[in-house]
């Protein structure tokens, strides 16, 4: 069961938050209230960027989805439709990568997450898990966090079947379209896993929380309903006012943000710039949180003078 979230975990590192508020937002998800409104029509992400000679078009995925999800904004469908190259994070149904990835992403024995974690994360821990605790052990504190988050999320329905990147990789597999990674299973655990003790032990803290009725748990239904209302109607100023106000908790926070969000940033925007370049007639699908805000996709484009306009 663990092994199979673990896989699952790559894909949430992109729902392009810093961590802590990514995982507060699986959590309150998993509580269930944000589920009593009627599902809106989807207006979603999507830009259109213009070099001299190419067109490309970036949009935003939510990784974990419903059915109520779909359809998608035609203005994507027609986006898709005339790439010949789509171009993700990375290729989420390889797992002959999960190997490379794993060792990034546990212990070597005898180290083990206790070791790691201050009495009082342990002691939550142990109340969440129960007589399953050991099988977390061998596990770094941001993954055991994400698992137990995306399991809550699972039990209310969220499904990585329905996840919007997974949709369009599967799409382009059968449309015999070209696939093209950002990024890999290895440098995304390595991220992950590479976390100090402190921001992970931090990280799982706040997601453990989140799991237990009391304050955090309605804070973060809150920013929940939020952040997937942004995605749906294609607010890109609401999303890029929730990451801003994550970074600015604390320096913990931004330290994550600079990490998981603006240094990934830089990177894949250089090969998105390639691709544009290139001429490749490119589909982006990435993380929504990486194309809001200073610092985004959007921005760094932006700021090399490409047109861009959002699409609605």
């Amino acid at each position: 069961m663990m092994r199979s979230l673990l896989l699952q975990l790559f894909r949430e590192l992109r729902v392009g938050r810093s961590a802590a508020t990514l995982l507060s937002l699986l959590s309150l998800l998993a509580c269930g209230q944000a589920q009593s409104a009627a599902p809106a029509a989807v207006t979603a992400l999507l830009w259109e960027v213009k070099s001299a000679t190419n067109t490309i078009y970036l949009f935003g995925s939510i990784h974990l989805a419903k059915a109520d999800f779909y359809p998608l904004p035609a203005a994507a469908e027609m986006a898709y439709l005339q790439a010949d190259t789509v171009v993700v994070e990375l290729d989420i149904t390889d797992e002959m990568a999960s190997a490379t990835a794993m060792p990034l992403i546990t212990y070597t024995t005898p180290d083990k997450l206790e070791n790691h974690l201050d009495k009082v994360s342990w002691a939550m821990l142990k109340k969440v898990a129960g007589t399953s605790i050991a099988q977390y052990q061998a596990y770094k504190p941001a993954v055991v966090a994400t698992g137990l988050a995306l399991r809550a999320f699972a039990r209310q329905g969220y499904d990585p079947a329905y996840g919007i990147d997974l949709h369009f990789i599967r799409r382009a597999k059968a449309d015999q379209k070209r696939l093209v990674e950002l990024e890999s299973m290895a440098f995304q655990a390595g991220v992950l896993g590479g976390l100090s003790d402190a921001d992970a032990a931090a990280l799982l803290q706040q997601t453990l929380e989140g799991l237990q009725p009391g304050p955090a748990q309605v804070q973060m239904q809150r920013e929940a309903e939020a952040m997937i209302a942004s995605w749906k109607s294609g607010d890109a100023q609401a999303l890029a006012s929730m990451l801003r106000d994550a970074a600015n908790k604390d320096a913990g926070s931004k330290r994550l943000m600079k990490l998981l969000l603006d240094d990934r940033n830089v990177a894949m925007t250089e090969k998105i710039t390639g691709l544009l370049e290139s001429g490749s007639k490119a589909f982006v699908v990435v993380g929504a949180g990486h194309l809001a805000g200073r610092h985004s996709i959007v921005d760094l484009l932006q700021r090399q003078n490409y047109q861009i306009r959002q699409i609605k």
